[in-house]
């Protein structure tokens, strides 16, 4: 943030001047190892356990655990609160987020919990669920760590900055406007997919770098053009695909972004068969990046087909999220209702166990 004067002498000078005012942070992560979670339990409702303290920001910190809820309200979670050293002073800003790591050390997006105050105690009562986090892969030999993210800031500065010359203002990146005008025009293509009885120009340069697959088959076949000594354009034919999937592959490819679906039934249709394609061309990100938009699809009446896909393409975090919303009776109630579970039963008896195997577990 910054403010500017300007004043205009008796000769008609203009004098320009200008200042920041800069808040300075510092940001710091605790890790908190809850072994032996079992025999936490028998901490009573309202009572907490707390971490050794750690300083960030100049102030010492501690994390507040409460394996059974902070008050009878949230006896069914676990809850956690952020506390501030008695000795600091009142008014530290502060943003914070608790994680729980997975397998890999990693947050999981699911059980996140941010918030930013000018700080005294801060925390979530329902952090997670005690039976979605025993029923999870996360709790390993009776135990799971949390990771705890704070940033502090230390004091807001003042100071007098340069006018001498205008600052550059840079553009945001762009990267993916261009390549996806080239895309559009084909300007320099030299590849041509056939598809579904449609025509796509591109350039092999950018899918080799995209797709290993595509890398492996694009370089064989400029092989085998140079060795017969053919045309520049490479002509690739692609079976079990419809166009419009491989049109946003190809979007896909040059922007880094899927197309918009507006509708619900248009993202169902085009989602499973983007992941089929990501599958197929070794694309990772893209797969995740529609396994992610397919969780906010799963409901009563889509749950057992997107559970049956998930199971039949290994799409294994959203199979763990049709599963959880099975574990839910109503939600498992609704479900029933309308036939998928008999429909999965017949196509993908394994995923039906592991559904089984999940509610016995509870």
């Amino acid at each position: 943030m910054a403010t500017a004067a300007s004043t205009t002498g008796g000769g008609g000078g203009l004098s320009r001047s200008a200042s920041a005012i800069v808040a300075v942070t510092e940001s710091g992560q605790h890790l908190l190892r809850i072994d032996g979670y079992s025999h936490t339990m028998d901490v009573p409702t309202g009572s907490d356990i707390k971490s050794p303290p750690f300083r960030v920001g100049g102030h010492s910190w501690r994390i507040c655990y409460y394996p059974n809820g902070l008050s009878s309200a949230w006896t069914e979670y676990i809850s956690l609160f952020l506390q501030l050293g008695g000795d600091a002073p009142q008014g530290v800003w502060t943003r914070h987020t608790f994680s729980l790591l997975g397998r890999e050390g990693k947050p999981v997006p699911y059980f996140t919990n941010s918030g930013k105050k000018i700080f005294t105690d801060w925390g979530t009562s329902a952090f997670i669920r005690r039976s979605e986090l025993e029923r999870s892969e996360h709790l390993r030999d009776d135990s799971f760590t949390i990771r705890c993210d704070v940033t502090v800031v230390r004091e807001i500065q003042t100071k007098t900055v340069d006018v001498g010359a205008a600052p550059a203002v840079v553009p945001p990146p762009d990267l993916h406007r261009h390549l996806g005008g080239l895309l559009a025009t084909g300007e320099a293509a030299d590849v041509a997919f056939e598809v579904d009885g449609k025509t796509f120009m591109a350039h092999r340069c950018v899918l080799m770098a995209r797709s290993p697959a595509l890398r492996a088959q694009l370089f064989g076949l400029s092989e085998e053009s140079a060795d017969a000594g053919g045309g520049s354009t490479i002509a690739v034919r692609i079976e079990d695909m419809e166009a419009q999937d491989f049109e946003a592959l190809l979007r896909y490819m040059y922007t880094d972004s899927l197309p918009e679906m507006g509708e619900q039934g248009e993202a169902a249709a085009m989602l499973p068969d983007l992941v089929a394609a990501a599958n197929r061309y070794g694309m990772e990100r893209l797969r995740l990046l529609c396994e992610d938009k397919l969780r906010e699809l799963v409901d009563a009446r889509t749950v057992a087909a997107i559970l049956a896909f998930a199971g039949e393409h290994h799409c294994h975090g959203l199979k763990e999220a049709c599963l959880r919303f099975l574990s839910d009776p109503e939600n498992l109630r609704e479900a029933v209702k309308t036939n998928g579970l008999e429909h999965l039963s017949k196509s993908c008896p394994s995923v039906l166990v592991d559904l089984i195997a999940k509610l016995a577990a509870e």
